[in-house]
C-alpha cells in the first residue's frame, strides 16, 4: 500500500543534526549541539527547586512568561499578551510561522549558511528557498545589499538568523533595518531568528524594531543562552496584523506549566547572561591563533559558535575531531559548506585544553 502523503513532504529528505540515542553518545566532550555548556543559569537551578507535581494536573494556563518577557524587553519594545506566542523553542515558532505562511510554489528569500533545518521545513510544503551565499572570498561576512538586490514581489518571507549560525557572526541592527525597509514594499515578512541572540548585546536584538516595522517577526529562545533546552521553551513576537491568523493554528498549551514557571523565573536573570557572554568571550578567544590549515569565518567572539574550514576540500573535519571523540557539526549539514568545514561550539572550560590539543593535532597534518 502506497499512503498518499504530501508531495512535497515525500519528495524531500530533512537536513537535522539532532541526535537520538539509547546508549552511550559516541563522543566525550561535546562541541557540536547548540547549548551553553559553559555556565548554569542560577535561577533556573533555583526555579526548579520549586516545582510541585500539582503543578501538572491541570492545563497549562499561567501568563508569568508573558509578564517576564515583557519586563525583560521593558524599553525596547511592549508587546500585548497577544503578540507574545509561546512555542516548542524556537524551532516550534519557525513551523508554525511557515505552516500560516507557506503555499505550494511560494518562495522565501534568506541568505547561506544559516540553520538548515529551516531551509529544509520551507520545501516541505513545495516552496522554494532561495539563498544568498555569504562569500568566501570576503570570510563569510553578511552583506544586507546582496540580499536585497536578490528580492524579489514573490518572495513571501524572508528568513534572517542572527547571530548567523553556523559562524556565530553578529549582523548589525542597521543591515537588518535595510532589508525590513525593502521588503515592505513587496509586503514581505521578515523573520529574524534570535536562536543565539542572548549571546550578543541586547541592544543588537531587533525587539528594538518590532513596533516600528509591522512585516518583523521575532523568533527567540530559552535553548542557547539560558541553557535550557530541555525545557523546549521558546517564544515568537508577531505583528498584531497576524495575532488572529496564527490564533488558529497554534494550540495555546504549547508550553507545559513547569516550562512556563523556570522560564519565567530565568529570564529575569539578566546579570547571567552578562557573565556569561563574557566567560564565553575568554574560552573562544583560545581558537583565535595564525593555525597553518584551519581558518576561523566572520564571528563574534561572545557567540559560542564559529565556523572553522580546513584549507583542504579532501579533509573531513567532523571526522577528525571524531577520532578524538569529539562532537562537532559537519558542514555537510549546511548548504553551500562541505565536508572540510565544522560548525563548532565553545566547550565547558575543563574540556577546552583538550579541544586545543585536537585542533593542533588536526592542523599539524
Amino acid at each position: 500500500m502506497k499512503l498518499r502523503i504530501h508531495s512535497a513532504i515525500a519528495a524531500n529528505t530533512k537536513v537535522s543534526y539532532a541526535i537520538e540515542s539509547a546508549g552511550p553518545l559516541p563522543y566525550d566532550i561535546d562541541c557540536g549541539e547548540g547549548i551553553n555548556t559553559v555556565m548554569v543559569p542560577p535561577a533556573a537551578q533555583a526555579a526548579f527547586q520549586e516545582l510541585s507535581f500539582e503543578m501538572m494536573r491541570p492545563y497549562p494556563h499561567s501568563v508569568a512568561v508573558k509578564e517576564s518577557i515583557q519586563n525583560y524587553w521593558k524599553g525596547y519594545m511592549s508587546p500585548s499578551f497577544r503578540q507574545i506566542l509561546l512555542c516548542d523553542g524556537s524551532v516550534g515558532g519557525l513551523y508554525l510561522i511557515n505552516r500560516l505562511f507557506l503555499e505550494q510554489g511560494d518562495a522565501v528569500l534568506g541568505y547561506v549558511p544559516q540553520f538548515s533545518e529551516y531551509e529544509t521545513d520551507v520545501k516541505m510544503y513545495g516552496a522554494t528557498f532561495e539563498g544568498v551565499p555569504l562569500k568566501k572570498e570576503n570570510n563569510y561576512r553578511f552583506c544586507a545589499e546582496d540580499l536585497i538586490a536578490a528580492l524579489k514581489p514573490a518572495h513571501k518571507l524572508i528568513y534572517l538568523d542572527n547571530p548567523n549560525n553556523p559562524t556565530g557572526q553578529v549582523i548589525p541592527l542597521s543591515e537588518i533595518e535595510k532589508i525590513l525597509t525593502a521588503a515592505q514594499k513587496y509586503n514581505t515578512a521578515v523573520i529574524v531568528d534570535e536562536a543565539y541572540g542572548d549571546y550578543m548585546p541586547k541592544e543588537n536584538s531587533a525587539a528594538s524594531l518590532c513596533e516600528k516595522y509591522d512585516n518583523l517577526i521575532l523568533v527567540k529562545t530559552f535553548s542557547k543562552g539560558f541553557g535550557l533546552a530541555g525545557l523546549r521553551a521558546g517564544y515568537v513576537i508577531l505583528p498584531e496584523e497576524l495575532v488572529a491568523p496564527m490564533a488558529n493554528i497554534t494550540n495555546p498549551y504549547a508550553m507545559s506549566e513547569f516550562s512556563r514557571s523556570i522560564a519565567a523565573k530565568t529570564i529575569a536573570d539578566e546579570d547571567f547572561l552578562n557573565i556569561l557572554r563574557s566567560k564565553t568571550a575568554e574560552l573562544k578567544k583560545q581558537l583565535f591563533r595564525p593555525w597553518k590549515h584551519i581558518s576561523i569565518a566572520e564571528t563574534c567572539d561572545t557567540v559560542s559558535i564559529c565556523l572553522l574550514t580546513h584549507d583542504d576540500p579532501n579533509v573531513d573535519l567532523a571526522e577528525e575531531f571524531a577520532k578524538r571523540r569529539i562532537l562537532v557539526i559537519s558542514g555537510d549539514d549546511f548548504y553551500t559548506l562541505g565536508k572540510n568545514s565544522i560548525r563548532f561550539r565553545v566547550p565547558a572550560e575543563e574540556d577546552m585544553p583538550a579541544v586545543i590539543r585536537a585542533l593542533e593535532e588536526i592542523d599539524a597534518k
